[in-house]
Parts: C-alpha cells; structure tokens; sequence
C-alpha cells in the first residue's frame, strides 16, 4: 500500500512516529541506520506464563543490534530489542525454545530452560559481496561492491587460511596487488620484508591502525633489495590473531589521509571482542629446517554494560633454513679473490678448503626469529544520549632474531684465527634486537547530529644493532666477536580531530560532510655504537679492515637526534545524489616545517545501473609523499656486493654539505597523480566481479643513488667529498626519476554456494602491471661529471620496473561440509628480470611459477578445530642462475651476481621465497 506524509521542519524520527501509526511498522534508529521490522502484534493467549526472561541480542563482536526480532517457538508470543540490544519477553508454560532474526543475519533459536536471562550472539549472513568496509570514505560505510574505489575486505579467517603466521606473508600469498618476500643476506632487511602495493615499493603505501596512522619502521633498505632506499611500516609488528579484518584501498588517497598514501591504504581493524581462544602452529620444510611455531590466545570482556575490552597475545618463533649453493668452479673463486700458486693461501690450500666447505661457509635462507606481541582494544560509552565514548588500543611488539651475513674466508679477510681457533672461517651475523609500540587515546561524541573524534595516537619502532660471531681485523686477538653497533629509532606523535555528519534530508539521498585536522611531530634518532664496531684498531697499518665485519658500527660523527612537525587540515564531500549516483571530493592541505606545503585533492563517483548490479566507478586524484626524515638524515657503512667487487660503501646524510658541492639539492616531496576506473558486477547474491584500470604518475621520486666512486684526481669534488667520509665509494638520496606505473585489477569472488550437502566459496583475484622509469632527473654537476649511470645505473631502473612479478594471480575454492572443511588454492608469479648495470650479456630473466596450497580442517567440537595442509605443494622454486643463464654456460660472466656460486636462487629479485614445500597444521580452541 501508499502512504503519503506531510512534514514540514520535523526531526526524521517524528515522521517515522508518524508512519508507524498507521501501518503496521516499527522502527529502530541506530546512528546513520534506520532498521524497519514488521509490528510483533500480540495476540491474546490463554497459555500460563512459566517466566519472565530478559535479554540482549549482539552480533559476535558484542554490538549490540537494535531491532531484532524474538519468537517464542510455536506461538505468537514476540519482542523486538530496544536500542541498547535488550528485550524482556514473557515466555509461555511450556515453551523453551526462542527463534531471534534479524536482517543481514542468521536466525537462530535458543533454548532457554531455566534461564532467567540470556545473552545471544548472531552471526552475520552476508558473504564477501557484502562485507562492509570503512577506509576510502569518511562517511557512511559501504561494501566493497558500492564503494566508488577499490577496496579489498580480508577477514582473520580468510589470512589464516594461507598457513602463515606473521601478516605480512598473509597478505603476499592472499592479495595480488601486494608484495611481501623474506630477503636472505640483507643486513637488517632479512629481518623485514620490503613490501608494496601495486608495485609503488615500500614508501608509498600507508598503514593505519583502527583508522589511526601507523609509525614508519626505523629501518632504511639500503642493502641490495626491492625498495631500496625506502621506508616501511612493520608489518610483523601487529599480531593477525588481534584483528577482525584487513581492509586494503587499492587507489590513491593523500588527500584523505596525507602523506605515503599514494598506491593506497591499508587498514587493520581490531577486535573489539572475542570469546576466549588458544591456537597453537606448527610447520616446518620437508628438507627439514625453517620450523616455525607460533601460539596465539586472548579474550574479550564486557566492562559493565557500556564498554569492551579485547586482548590479544601471540609469540612466533622461527629457525633458520638453508638454500645456498656451491662454489661452482675453484678457478673462478681463485680469480676472483686473486688465489694463486705462490699467494700465502694458495691454490692447493683453496682446493682443501672448498673440498671440505663447498659453499664456503655460507648460509642463505630464512633467519632466526622471535616475536612476542601484545594489543588491545576498548571503549567504554560515558554518556549513552550523546553517544560519548572514550576509547584506547595499543600493541606491544618485541622481535629478535639473528640472519648470516657474507661467511668470511681466509683469503678474504685474515688472523681471525687469533679468536676463532680451529675454525676455517667465521659467519657474521646481525642479530637486532626490534621493539614496536602503538598506543592510542581518543574520546567520540555526536553533538546535534555531528559526530566528533578526537585521539592522539603514538607509535616508535626502535632497532638497536647487533654484529655476533664477527670480527675487527684490526684488532686482533683483542677484538671481540660480537658487537654493538648503535641504533636507529623512529616515532611519531599524531593528534587527530575528525568531524563527519550525514544529511538525510538535504535534498538529495544522503550528504556526508567531514573535516578534521591532524598534527603530526616525528623523531629520527641514530645513536653511535661501540667503539671496537667502527674503530681501527691500528691506525698505523692502512692495510688493516676497520670495523666490524658485514655491518660497521655507527660513529659517534654519524650520531643524530632530528625532528620535524606538519599540520594537515582537510575536507570531504560525499552527495549521494540518487540511490544509485554518488559522487565525492576531498582537499587537503599539508605544511611541513622542513620543506613547506603541499596540497592534494581527490575526486570519484559511482553510478549504478541495471537494477543496481551493475556499478561504473572512477577517481581522479593529486597525491604526494613527504621525505621521511630516514631518508634526511641517515648515514652508514655496509659492504656490498657490487659490479667492482666487494665494497665499503657510505651513504652521506642528505643535509651534508659535501653534497651541496656536488651539486646535489635538498631533498623535496614526490608527486602523484592517480587515474582510475573500474566497475563492478553482482552476478546474484552470492557471485561478483570487479575490474578497476589504473594509472600512477610520481615525479621526483626520491631514491637511493648508486655508489659513486673517486676519478683519481685529489682536487676533484668527488674525491674530495669520498675522502672526507672515509669510504671507498658513496651514495645518497635525491629526487632522480619519474614514474608510471599502468595496471588492472580484477577480483571474482562467489561464497555461500550450496554444492550437494555443503557450501562453496572462493575467488580469483588477479594484478596485472607495468611501471616504467619515465625520466631522469639529474643535477646538471652529475650530467656535466657524465655521472649518471653511476648514480642510477641499469640495474636501479630495472629494479623499480621489473624486480616484482607484473603478473600476480591468486584463486582459492574453500568446501565446507558440515564438520569437515577444506581449502586450495594457486597462485602464480610473473617472471621477473635483472638488468646489469653496465653488461647487458649479464641481464637475466626469471620464469614464472604457479604455488598450489591445500590445507584440511576437521571441527572435533564447536570449540575445537584442527587443520593441517602444506604450502608450496609441488616444491616449486625460482629459476636458478644456472636456468637464467644457461645460455653463457649456467653462470654469469660476472660472478658478482651468483658470488662464484654461494647463491643458487636469485637473492636480488626473489618472487616467492626459497622455502620449498612447508607442511603446517593448526589446532585453535575456543573456550
């Protein structure tokens, strides 16, 4: 039937009063949500009343759900929950059983012999299609189908399903898009995994915590890695047992969020409560090393009747694996290091030697690791009319660990026999000690229908720097093994105020309007390490190796304590201007106290056709990275292998005026610009495709300059500058290069299929992309000096181009029957290439690979569940060298690249890691 209502200036809860006078309807309010559910119309009975029961209906994070229906079982005996959750109903002589619905859930029933009041939890029905996700809008939140960009919704369940136990991986092996994989040798890199979204590395992805900005690592990758250069957030840092959901906004949004945020965002949700649970993790390869454990339990508690509380404990503990290969030819390791018949260690001695140490003593593979984390989330409501709620989450992280480093030889580095007797060489280790803290405060309010938050938010992630089983040559006998070698650390403080309100009556559909400010002051601090880490034992003798070996000891001239602030302010529209036609737009201003302001702006819209299954979406966004002060100030000592050979390098703190005469500017910020364009289709309730085209402009990237080294004349600047720093050759950072990066993403995910007597999910999301160096941004003393290949080389270019797969395709199919459930899935990898820096005879393409993984559960009780499955099925590996460069004889001709053989699998552009098969199983229990 029609209804006509007449209102003029009247609240949207007096014109639903008036509606449900006169038809059969009730109504529940809950924020920006108007639930509408039949009337429960009580009809006279003569059956005895056996009790009285009071109750509260919640979903499984224990919101409460405002107008839910209860049905005493074979009558007409009903309620409805009131705002807060909670009904009182009669229930009948006789009657046990309670029937509870509610839209977008599960019915269930619920006997209630002899309970006077109940607590009832109901799991949400919607699958994938309609999961609902907050990032990309400060508005009303949105499914993944109809929100007007990209946005992947990843449960805790579906990261568990990939067998991996820290949530970077998770995300490798679950999302295209996003890149994660263990480096084996790369000083404190083995211990992070450089990671990037859309194949923009490490620095341009931001990472948010309950929608709070989350600290950088204080970790620059200057070692030979993807991403180097480039800063990262920790992503071990935050146990997955901890979250509810990971929420990844594949498009750009500086002008939403600020800085880093121009390939996306990602967002980790944490639980706001959970029954008590305990899992336990085993795996290990099947060549028998790489075990890793890992135990995980917490809780979540109601405090009163107006908050939650929700604690999270997990420990992850790894071993070392071992991949490396052999020394391939005794000639080839004599030349290259200068063995010969009448050297002190002579060729003869170098037979025995490899005869008893094939692969000279090295180890490449997984490094040890521990992690201990802690997190919790809670809030609790002061004021229910206005909605107050003060809120506070934080995560404690503590890892340690120890990676082999160069193994060092006798006809490398010598007299470390004075403190390793006995041994024929010794294997350098960095061992870092990594603490990451987060910890949050903020209080919500809504004040005439405007909604307030207001949080200050801190987060530091500190490395202090450790060298084991080392050595100082010069030194001596008197040098220790292991080593202090100073410590960097980063922090931030960041204070939020975000105001969002949505006009229901503005005309139009909807009108959200947001605003806020955040201020935001950072920390970057290198402290100096021991003394024997980076001194030289005996000044006199220039032909001694100072320092520790693998990784010098920061210097007390390297010492730094550097802070900056900047002040965001923005603003948000979004104008649902129909049901099906949206469109939105975000400014935002930045100042930074060392480089100046930056404005960015964002436009998208999305438009819904054919009875709304079918959406076109676009944006059109500015975006821009700030340099991080990391990359402002930091300065070290690594050794690298480089094209000349084994080499001391420095890199110069960008604020040196060494570099001014060189010509090398101050750094400044990177610009973005972002296009996208997409739709999405919802096939039925149960099956949907999206494809979303992007393309992404930076200019004056920021990057990490290769080794420059002296040209033999005193009086150049560039001697002059290598011989101030004491190093044989340097780098640093300057805005070098434009970028392009083209790609598509396509995601095609169906669940809650009933096949025979079970039900089937999955999808097939897929990455395809493409970025390609567009220019080359030079200072006109490097082109004059023709300099330029030497600070961004062939190498550095490929690097960035195609050191990560640009094909990338995940498909799952998960079957679940009753107790017994099971999940397969693929994921194949796009060939990767190398490029040298000067020989392209030495460039090398590595073949793609498809993964399978399949894993078994069996559900003993509702509270004890048991999966075992293997990752990496078939025991795929990379290409070898000997398969990239079969057509030179299975070797490169510069045997820098393979270290005469040491590396098997390439180490510089690794795909997927070198692991092999790992076989896992998992037992969870909830109490």
């Amino acid at each position: 039937m029609n209804l006509s209502i007449v209102a003029k200036k009247e609240t949207l809860e007096q014109v639903l009063k008036k509606i449900s006078a006169k038809l059969p309807i009730d109504y529940t309010i809950n924020e920006k949500q108007v639930v509408l559910t039949p009337k429960v119309v009580m009809k006279p009975t003569n059956m005895a009343i056996q009790q009285v029961l009071k109750g509260t209906v919640t979903d499984i994070a224990g919101v409460p759900l405002p107008g839910a229906n209860i049905l005493v079982k074979g009558t007409t005996v009903g309620a409805q929950t009131n705002f807060d959750g909670e009904f009182t109903i009669d229930v009948p002589e006789g009657s046990t059983i309670l029937v509870v619905s509610y839209i977008g859930f599960k019915s269930t029933e619920v006997d209630v012999t002899g309970k006077s009041e109940v607590t009832i939890q109901l799991q949400e029905d919607a699958g994938q299609l309609d999961a609902v996700v907050v990032v990309g809008s400060r508005g009303k939140p949105r499914t993944a189908m109809d929100s007007p960009v990209p946005v992947d919704n990843l449960s805790t369940a579906d990261l568990a399903l990939t067998g991996r136990g820290v949530l970077d991986q998770q995300l490798m092996f679950k999302v295209p898009s996003y890149n994660s994989t263990q480096q084996p040798i790369s000083d404190a890199a083995a211990h992070f995994s450089p990671a990037d979204l859309r194949g923009l590395l490490p620095s341009r992805t931001l990472v948010l915590v309950n929608g709070k900005r989350k600290n950088a690592s204080a970790l620059v990758y200057s070692y030979v890695t993807p991403g180097r250069g480039e800063v990262g957030v920790d992503m071990k840092s935050v146990p997955t047992a901890a979250l509810e959901r990971v929420e990844v906004l594949r498009d750009g949004a500086a002008a939403q969020y600020g800085s880093d945020a121009i390939a996306g965002v990602i967002n980790l949700v944490l639980k706001k409560k959970s029954d008590p649970f305990i899992n336990t993790s085993f795996s290990t390869t099947t060549e028998g090393d790489g075990e890793q454990y890992q135990l995980e339990a917490g809780f979540g508690m109601d405090i009163t009747e107006k908050g939650y509380a929700n604690f999270t404990f997990n420990y992850f503990d790894q071993k070392r694996s071992q991949r490396a290969g052999t020394v391939s030819s005794v000639q080839d390791e004599a030349d290259y290091w200068g063995v010969t018949d009448t050297s002190d260690f002579n060729t003869t001695d170098l037979e025995g030697f490899l005869d008893r140490n094939p692969s000279a003593g090295f180890q490449v593979g997984l490094p040890d690791m521990k992690i201990t984390n802690f997190s919790y989330n809670m809030g609790y409501t002061l004021d229910e009319e206005s909605q107050t709620e003060i809120y506070s989450f934080g995560t404690l992280t503590n890892r340690s660990g120890s990676a082999p480093q160069f193994a060092r030889v006798p006809y490398w580095v010598s007299g470390f026999e004075q403190i390793y007797p006995g041994q024929e060489f010794f294997l350098a280790e960095m061992s870092p000690q990594i603490v990451d803290n987060t910890f949050s405060l903020g209080l919500k309010t809504v004040y005439n229908e405007w909604n307030f938050d207001l949080s200050s938010t801190m987060g530091k992630n500190r490395i202090d720097y450790y060298i084991t089983n080392s050595f100082n040559q010069s030194y001596g006998a008197s040098s220790p093994s292991d080593f202090y070698n100073g410590a960097h650390q980063f922090s931030h403080v960041v204070n939020n105020l975000d105001v969002v309100r949505t006009f229901e009556d503005a005309g139009i559909n909807a009108l959200t309007v947001a605003f806020g400010a955040e201020h935001r002051t950072e920390r970057f601090v290198t402290e100096a390490g021991e003394v024997a880490s980076y001194a030289d034992g005996t000044p006199d003798d220039p032909t001694d190796r100072t320092g520790s070996e693998s990784f010098g000891g920061f210097k007390p001239e390297n010492a730094s304590d550097d802070y900056r602030s900047n002040l965001g302010i923005y603003a948000d529209v979004t104008a649902d201007l129909t049901e099906s036609f949206l469109i939105g737009g975000a400014l935002r201003f930045e100042d930074y106290s060392d480089f100046g302001t930056q404005v960015s702006w964002k436009l998208s819209s999305r438009y819904k056709l054919l009875d709304n299954k079918l959406s076109i979406r676009g944006s059109l966004s500015s975006g821009f990275r700030a340099p991080s002060l990391h990359q402002l100030f930091y300065t070290a000592v690594t050794t690298t292998l480089t094209e000349n050979g084994i080499q001391q390098n420095g890199i110069l703190n960008n604020s040196d005026p060494a570099l001014r005469a060189l010509g090398i500017p101050e750094l400044d910020a990177e610009t973005a610009f972002n296009i996208g364009l997409g739709a999405t289709y919802r096939i039925n309730k149960h099956m949907g495709i999206t494809i979303d085209a992007y393309q992404i402009d930076v200019d004056n990237r920021i990057v990490l300059s290769g080794q420059v080294t002296p040209t033999g004349d005193p009086s150049n600047p560039i001697d002059q500058t290598l011989s101030s720093v004491n190093v044989g050759a340097a780098g640093f950072f300057l805005n070098a290069i434009n970028t392009r990066t083209q790609g598509i993403d396509i995601v095609f995910t169906y669940d809650n299929i009933k096949l025979g007597r079970g039900v089937l999910g999955g999808s097939v999301a897929a990455n395809f992309n493409k970025t390609e160096v567009s220019e080359l941004n030079f200072p006109d003393f490097i082109d004059q000096n023709d300099l330029g290949d030497a600070l961004f080389s062939r190498e550095d270019i490929s690097r960035v181009e195609t050191w990560r797969p640009r094909q990338k395709i995940v498909a799952t199919v998960n079957y679940a029957l009753e107790r017994f459930s099971t999940n397969l899935s693929f994921l194949n990898y796009g060939k990767v290439t190398y490029r040298h820096p000067s020989d392209p005879i030495n460039d090398a393409t590595y073949g793609g690979k498809t993964l399978t993984d399949l894993s078994f559960s069996y559900e003993f009780t509702d509270k004890l569940n048991f999966t075992i499955g293997a990752n990496n099925l078939f025991n795929i590996y990379p290409d070898t060298f000997a398969d990239a460069y079969s057509s030179t004889g299975g070797v490169p001709s510069d045997r820098n690249l393979d270290f005469v053989g040491r590396f098997k699998y390439p180490w510089q552009t690794t795909q997927f890691g070198i692991d092999g098969t790992r076989i896992f199983s998992r037992l969870t229990f909830n109490f």
